[in-house]
């Protein structure tokens, strides 16, 4: 029996439940309503869901856990981490037939509409290259997960959508993929992956994912990290002093530079031959294909596939702060294609208030405003996937 594959992605700095009496998004209070547990009625042979915190919680643990978010957001390659837990979560429970829901809101919002797409380039793999199932968990699944994030997905990425050669090799990448984890469709045009997201549920999309200010004070920290040593060496400071200083700079430079090296894309036109940096003779296609691959504020993601079934989007009409742009989405083409649909294939509404009046984060009793956007969302959800189970008790 089918089931559904609930997954919530939630705001910058939002992790619900961690606390008893905290701000809850409403990424999270849908997610509280529609997953299986020892106190909700759902069963996991019929729904699951999986919960992705925002940006900025900490998870990472540790010093280099928290400082490593913040160097991504300076090089604006923050979301990747949280697209692959979602899309790992999608590989290790879907069996055929299931049907994929994303819900997200701010920063989240803009994750689930890339997991989306990652879907589109990539499916769902169904088994490995030597006909073996696919792991459920591990290393192996986690890898495969990476692989269409950062090696098909994230190519191009900050380019104009069907600008070449980049669009090309990444629709090239994603056929790969899928010949690679039979994720390509049984039948019919297989230009794109085998399952596409029944519902797409988002709370005002947020795409800042390069932060100005932030990316300004790593470079400052980091340069003046370096212009201590270096005078520390040459004014002859106290070692104590010297070698900490040192040691914090190998480090930043360190992350920064695997950063930006992980985020610098290539194409190889021979798929049985994967590109190397320390190769010499790959050297001339790497600095032909080579590109810094980061979306950004002038080029976004904004494509939504007419094979998902259904999109929502609600938005905050009295938010003008420059740090959260608006973030279109769909073609003219695409709503024209899908314009007998019913129930409407993408609905964009705008409400009342701020950004955290629209998905929530404000305490309980300031709450009013935002669950008319969340009863809004869980209304259209009904209607357009009947077989969604919303524990109305939450």
């Amino acid at each position: 029996m089918a089931k559904n594959i609930c997954i919530f992605s939630d705001g910058t700095g939002q992790m619900g439940g961690a606390r008893p009496d905290q701000r809850l998004s409403n990424v999270y209070k849908m997610y509280r309503a529609m997953r299986p547990g020892p106190d909700s009625p759902i069963s996991p042979k019929d729904q699951i869901a999986f919960y992705d915190p925002g940006l900025g919680t900490g998870e990472g643990g540790g010093l280099l856990g928290r400082i490593k978010p913040i160097l991504e957001s300076a090089v604006g390659t923050g979301i990747d981490h949280n697209i692959i837990d979602c899309y790992e979560q999608i590989i290790a429970h879907y069996e055929p037939g299931d049907r994929v829901l994303l819900f997200g809101f701010s920063r989240g919002a803009y994750t689930v509409r890339a997991l989306a797409n990652v879907m589109n380039l990539c499916g769902i793999p169904t088994q490995m290259p030597d006909g073996k199932l696919i792991p459920r968990h591990g290393l192996g699944l986690r890898k495969i997960a990476e692989d269409a994030v950062k090696f098909v997905y994230n190519h191009g990425a900050g380019k104009p959508r069907g600008q070449n050669p980049y669009f090309r090799n990444r629709e090239e990448l994603g056929r790969r993929f899928r010949h690679k984890y039979s994720s390509a469709p049984l039948e019919g045009d297989d230009n794109q992956g085998n399952v596409q997201p029944t519902f797409i549920g988002v709370f005002d999309t947020v795409a800042s994912l390069r932060t100005a200010v932030v990316r300004t004070l790593v470079w400052g920290i980091t340069g003046a990290v370096g212009a201590a040593f270096i005078a520390g060496m040459t004014l002859g400071w106290s070692l104590l002093l010297v070698i900490p200083l040192g040691v914090l700079l190998v480090a930043l430079g360190w992350q920064i530079s695997s950063l930006l090296i992980d985020n610098f894309k290539y194409f190889s036109d021979d798929p049985d031959h994967k590109l190397k940096l320390w190769r010499l003779s790959d050297w001339p296609q790497i600095l032909k294909t080579g590109h810094f691959a980061a979306w950004s504020k002038r080029n976004y993601d904004m494509w939504l596939d007419p094979d998902v079934r259904h999109a929502r989007h609600a938005m905050a009409i009295d938010e003008d702060r420059a740090d959260f742009p608006r973030v279109g989405w769909a073609s003219k083409n695409a709503a024209i294609e899908t314009k007998d649909r019913e129930p409407k294939w993408l609905k964009q509404v705008w409400f009342s208030g701020c950004h955290s009046d629209i998905g929530g984060s404000y305490p309980e009793a300031e709450s009013r405003l935002s669950d008319i956007a969340l009863d809004w969302m869980v209304d259209e959800l009904n209607e357009c996937v009947p077989s969604i189970i919303v524990n109305e008790n939450f």
